[in-house]
């Protein structure tokens, strides 16, 4: 796969320019994609897939990656929050990441099953009758998906995002 020349997506570039990301927002997401990309090990697009659209459009798609795609995914979605709601955003995927790897590594079958059987559960409730209950059941579920899809498990936790993880949980305590 070829790495891509730019640190920004090239997908993001008209943002960009239309004056949509500030460099404080463009930073956030260089460093979403960096991150996202350290964390997964199972790739965004199947090399077949890849190939398939070269012959179908003669271009390789700017969307490679994990990374490539949750930095176009959060730019598009969020471009019109402040500086510091986008960076609390950006934090809450890492968080999550993290979560993932330590929730799901080395869990048996059973505890994956029943984390699906329960986001069912919950889904199939009227979510004006959710319970914060349901609200973690669909979470952990979004959790649980990030780390199969993306192979979360496969590599360890550095020691700095452990280090990060557990001072932004005592941020989030101390709010």
């Amino acid at each position: 796969m070829a790495e891509n020349k730019s640190e920004l997506n090239p997908e993001l570039f008209d943002m960009m320019r239309r004056g949509q990301l500030s460099a404080n927002k463009i930073l956030n997401l260089i460093s979403l994609r960096e991150l996202v990309d350290k964390f997964a090990s199972k790739p965004f697009l199947e090399e077949e897939k890849l190939q398939e659209i070269k012959a179908r459009t003669g271009v390789e798609p700017d969307i490679l990656t994990w990374g490539d795609y949750f930095q176009t995914e959060i730019a598009s979605r969020y471009f019109d929050k402040t500086d510091s709601e986008f960076s609390k955003i950006v934090d809450t995927i890492r968080f999550d990441l993290i979560s993932a790897h330590l929730i799901f590594s080395n869990k048996p079958d059973y505890f994956v099953d029943s984390v699906r059987g329960q986001a069912i559960v919950s889904k199939s409730i009227d979510n004006s009758f959710w319970t914060l209950e349901d609200e973690e059941n669909l979470h952990l579920e979004i959790l649980l998906d990030y780390y199969d899809q993306m192979g979360i498990g496969e590599k360890p936790l550095s020691v700095s995002d452990r280090v990060w993880y557990e001072s932004f949980e005592l941020k989030q305590e101390a709010v």
